[in-house]
């Protein structure tokens, strides 16, 4: 399953997230709930980690210093028997190479605590290096407890909140430690007020500790060779760990923990699937856009047919000094022997002013397909650039039209030019309508459909009023006397609409382009992913309940 188009997003980071939980913890834990518990030490930058871990330790485990961050890579500490399970099942994406990107370190000891626990100390969530955050928040995914450790200096930053706001999610068991505290003076102890309103903090997020679930360190020297405290500084840590020997307590905890992971991974796919449901409508909403900016522009193709304004100038021009406008009235009204000897003197001979309009009405075509492909994309361009969804699709090429526009729609304009050809060849069937087409020819006929197609009054003003009527009264008048009233407009519509079908086709070629790049995406289905979630809190019900 994917997110389509911003995988660094909400969406990305919420499925790398579930991944990550489900690979790294969920698998491996409920296929070994005999393993021994995982502790991962969680603070911000300062608050002493590496210190607690070495005062359990009673020896330096990981290095401790002014330099920030300390912890680089995490410190695995556990029981010699457990070493293998570290350098290969857990932590699956992290490497014992000290330098690769992600990487652990692991130190055993033989002593009573590690029998059933491993401890981690993880790098500051709060870290100006953006992968140690990653790291940490990796961390928190696979621990089965969470031993968060602040200070009297820190504890009502930010950022600590919104970590514990994750460990909150997963429901995962926390010890709170509030380091460096300081000293009594006289009767007032400041520690006291700092711990009564960090308890405070907790209950307004939703965090009820039980007393003896926050631990308190008070502001001591620490002991060189050993980086870290003395032992009894950290007592009421290492009693709650050594609970941990207790099968029953041991499996209570690691059971807390798997439930309260399920419970996060089904809430947070719920979250997933809506995501899912927002980029889907988001797509659905990114071709609409896409049809509606290339349906506009064939309206206004249409529109500019309508009102005569498609193709003016040379076009009209040039075929009105080829026929004679005027003179093709005057001898409309005279009968069909003088129209026929205008055919001979006009059109006889003459194919290649045929060849000249037909050009400059095929290249004055082509042009208004460009430059309508081009307002489309565009508007699309522009409207996609709007959204994040759609911002990641928008390249410097897809601003104008397709690249293999210009000679498809070449091609397609002289194709429905030469079916006018076949239609006046069509109609013409008849031995009188024969003759009068065969005495004219049938491409000057074809062009003067051409013409009939284009002109037209409305949309027009002033002078160009005048031209356009008798252009276009002289080519629907001869086309009337070639065929009769009704068929020539028969003949007319029939070019227009396929000349109409023509067009379409090619502005919907050019946003293909766009559609593609839409149904290219794998877009993953939600409901799927619900059912998902469903049948795991199912199953998630009838483990507990065995």
């Amino acid at each position: 399953m994917s997110f389509a188009f911003d995988s660094s997003g909400a969406g990305g980071e919420l499925r790398d997230g579930l991944r990550w939980t489900i690979d790294e913890y969920m698998v491996p834990r409920l296929a070994d709930l005999e393993g021994p518990v995982v502790a991962v030490l969680i603070g911000s930058t300062g608050a002493g980690k590496s210190t607690i871990l070495n005062s359990l330790a009673e020896e330096r485990i990981t290095e401790i210093g002014a330099v920030r961050p300390t912890t680089r890579a995490p410190t695995v500490w556990c029981h010699p028997r457990h070493l293998q399970r570290f350098e290969d099942d857990f932590l699956s994406g992290y490497s014992i190479d000290p330098e690769a990107v992600r990487s652990i370190q692991v130190v055993t000891s033989e002593v009573p605590l590690l029998e059933h626990l491993a401890i981690v100390d993880a790098p500051d969530f709060d870290s100006v290096v953006g992968v140690h955050r990653e790291i940490a928040d990796e961390l928190l995914a696979v621990a089965d407890v969470c031993l968060f450790v602040t200070s009297a200096q820190r504890y009502a930053d930010a950022v600590p909140w919104e970590f514990l706001e994750k460990a909150r999610g997963r429901a995962l068991p926390i010890r709170y430690i509030v380091n460096r505290l300081p000293t009594r003076v006289g009767d007032i102890d400041v520690a006291d007020e700092i711990l009564a309103d960090f308890r405070k903090r907790l209950e307004a997020g939703g965090l009820r500790p039980k007393p003896l679930e926050i631990t308190r360190i008070r502001e001591q020297s620490v002991d060189p060779e050993i980086g870290g405290l003395v032992a009894a500084a950290v007592d009421p840590i290492h009693a709650f760990l050594s609970q941990l020997s207790d099968p029953a307590y041991r499996r209570g905890v690691i059971e807390e923990a798997a439930e309260g992971a399920v419970s996060g991974v089904v809430r947070e796919t719920a979250t997933l699937a809506d995501l899912l449901d927002i980029e889907a409508d988001e797509i659905t909403r990114l071709r609409r856009v896409v049809t509606e900016a290339y349906a506009a522009q064939q309206t206004a193709i249409g529109e500019a047919l309508d009102g005569g304004t498609l193709i003016r100038g040379e076009v009209v021009k040039r075929w009105q000094e080829f026929v004679g406008t005027g003179e093709l009235l005057r001898v409309l009204t005279e009968g069909a022997n003088r129209v026929k000897a205008w055919g001979r003197r006009v059109l006889g001979g003459q194919a290649h002013v045929e060849r000249v309009v037909g050009s400059e009405a095929r290249s004055e075509l082509v042009s208004v397909v460009l430059r309508r492909a081009d307002l489309a994309a565009r508007a699309t361009c522009t409207a996609w650039e709007a959204s994040p969804t759609g911002r990641g699709m928008v390249t410097s090429d897809l601003w104008s039209h397709g690249e293999e526009l210009g000679a498809s729609a070449d091609d397609a304009v002289q194709t429905w030019m030469a079916g006018l050809a076949d239609l006046v060849r069509e109609q013409g069937e008849g031995k009188q309508r024969i003759a009068k087409v065969a005495s004219l020819g049938v491409n000057a006929v074809a062009v003067s459909l051409l013409v009939t197609v284009f002109v037209h009054t409305g949309g027009l003003t002033g002078a160009e009023v005048g031209v356009a009527a008798g252009a276009a009264a002289a080519q629907q008048g001869l086309l009337e006397h070639l065929f009769g009233s009704a068929a020539a407009k028969a003949l007319a519509q029939r070019a227009r609409a396929d000349l109409d079908i023509v067009l379409e086709g090619l502005l919907a070629a050019d946003a293909a382009r766009f559609l593609r790049m839409i149904d290219s995406v794998d877009v993953a289905d939600s409901a799927a992913l619900r059912r998902a979630a469903a049948q795991l809190q199912l199953a998630a019900r009838v483990w507990h309940d065995d």
